[in-house]
């Protein structure tokens, strides 16, 4: 027997309970820090027209070294993921992303589907993004783009 299983077995059912609602209620709390995540990272990152709170949002949001990866680059660090951000907004700078569906999330990883173009039309592009935390910010996001529609 190894010793975590007899420590388990040594447990009074009290503290079995407990440390399942532990569980149960971490992962709640994970699940909504990926989602704020995720969704701040859309809403204030990729789709802020101000560049300045788009950067303070990357700084608030993002690990230092963070990694941003698309189907362009690969983009490590705060400086470059602004690049990124920056580069997308100067090219479709009345787009923006909407989420698709709802996130899914486990301890420390989500994905969000989202559409991306002008507001209240149809999306011109769609994809998902797969997030993965590093403590309580994004630490890396890996951007999926939809084939064309035919």
């Amino acid at each position: 027997m190894t010793a975590l299983a007899a420590t388990a077995l040594s447990m009074s059912p009290i503290s079995v309970s407990g440390l399942i609602h532990e569980q149960r209620e971490g992962d709640v709390q994970m699940a909504q820090t990926v989602e704020t995540l995720l969704r701040g990272n859309i809403h204030g990152v990729f789709s802020e027209p101000d560049a300045e709170k788009r950067h303070k949002a990357i700084a608030r949001l993002w690990a230092d070294d963070g990694v941003f990866v698309d189907h362009n680059d690969r983009y490590e660090g705060h400086a470059r993921i602004a690049l990124a951000a920056d580069a997308l907004d100067k090219k479709f700078p009345n787009f923006i992303f909407t989420e698709r569906g709802e996130i899914i999330a486990i301890p420390g990883a989500g994905k969000l589907n989202w559409g991306f173009g002008l507001a209240g039309a149809e999306p011109v592009i769609t994809g998902s993004d797969v997030l993965v935390t590093k403590g309580d910010k994004i630490g890396a996001i890996y951007t999926f783009l939809d084939p064309p529609k035919k």
